[in-house]
């Protein structure tokens, strides 16, 4: 079971907002919010939590436990989650199984970031392409994975290869992931799950 809940936040991006939802978010998050100075940064980490709250129930931070690497987990539940944003997105995937979500807006790329973060063989393929999509194809698949495996930053993602770019199994870290992307609005989303 996958399922994928996606907000705008261009509705929601002013203060009267932000002061009429704040506390129905946990505390943690609350605090989060208050130390962003950009509206839009924290009305995406409102929404967030608001997506928490109504969709997975979680109302106080005693009910979230962190990995390792600080990933978040519902505590005492078969429910797994992942949350991302960007632009004017914030993007939910819950599954009962270790999933990994990202969302990026198509835009321009810098092959700067590709030559650094990608496999050569990733790189290659981006070539051929030739197109924005295919950048963010690769850079959501990753994040989703690093994501998925708890360790975000701390698995290099020059590391692994997402190759080939389609709905299949992926065998990567010595385990199998089914990685799937859809566009939504000029934005690109990504998950990734446990086979």
């Amino acid at each position: 079971m996958i399922k994928i809940y996606i907000r705008n936040i261009s509705t929601y991006c002013n203060e009267k907002y932000i002061n009429s939802q704040i506390n129905h978010v946990t505390k943690n998050r609350r605090d989060r919010i208050q130390s962003f100075l950009r509206i839009e940064d924290k009305t995406r980490c409102l929404v967030a939590g608001l997506l928490l709250r109504h969709i997975c129930g979680v109302t106080n931070d005693n009910q979230l436990s962190y990995g390792k690497y600080g990933k978040p987990y519902l505590k005492n539940n078969k429910i797994f989650f992942s949350l991302s944003h960007s632009g004017e997105y914030v993007v939910l995937g819950i599954s009962d199984c270790e999933i990994g979500i990202d969302i990026e807006k198509i835009c321009p790329y810098d092959n700067s970031i590709s030559n650094r973060f990608f496999t050569k063989e990733e790189n290659d393929w981006l070539k051929k392409q030739g197109n924005d999509k295919a950048f963010y194809k690769l850079w959501t698949a990753k994040e989703s994975v690093m994501k998925l495996t708890g360790e975000g930053l701390n698995l290099s993602p020059e590391s692994f290869s997402v190759l080939p770019v389609k709905k299949c199994i992926h065998y990567l870290l010595d385990k199998s992931f089914h990685i799937d992307w859809f566009e939504y609005d000029n934005h690109n989303i990504c998950y990734s799950v446990l086979n």
